[in-house]
């Protein structure tokens, strides 16, 4: 059913989802920045696309309701390419070439800015904006 068709209730909803896909991407890249400044964490959901609450929302809601537009489908591209770049920086960090991981930082920046205007677009055609 195309997003135009839904109730209001409904259409607030998936704008709460867009917002909420924002913030959950927000937090992967402070989690893989946090873990390349030292921190203890949990490195599956850096590593594992699949796996983060960000793909998570991408398979489970994205691209169900958005799977037919170039923009998701780009979406979910440069999210596996984002996490294929965040697993060379965890690989970095281990092999104990810390500074070179974070000096590779601003390249998670861009990629983390093609994510976030992605999204901005599927909400656009989805006429969610």
């Amino acid at each position: 059913m195309p997003p135009s068709s839904l109730s209001l209730e409904d259409r607030l909803k998936l704008k709460h989802e867009f917002e909420s896909a924002t913030v959950k991407h927000i937090l992967f890249k402070s989690k893989v920045k946090s873990y390349l400044y030292g921190s203890s964490i949990n490195l599956e959901p850096i590593v594992n696309f699949r796996v983060c609450s960000f793909g998570q929302w991408i398979y489970d809601r994205g691209i169900p309701l958005f799977g037919y537009m170039p923009e998701m489908q780009e979406l979910e591209k440069v999210h596996i390419e984002i996490h294929d770049f965040a697993s060379y920086l965890v690989k970095l960090k281990q092999e104990n070439q810390t500074e070179e991981a974070l000096n590779e930082l601003p390249q998670l920046e861009i990629l983390a800015n093609g994510i976030f205007d992605l999204l901005k677009r599927v909400q656009e055609q989805a006429g969610l904006a």
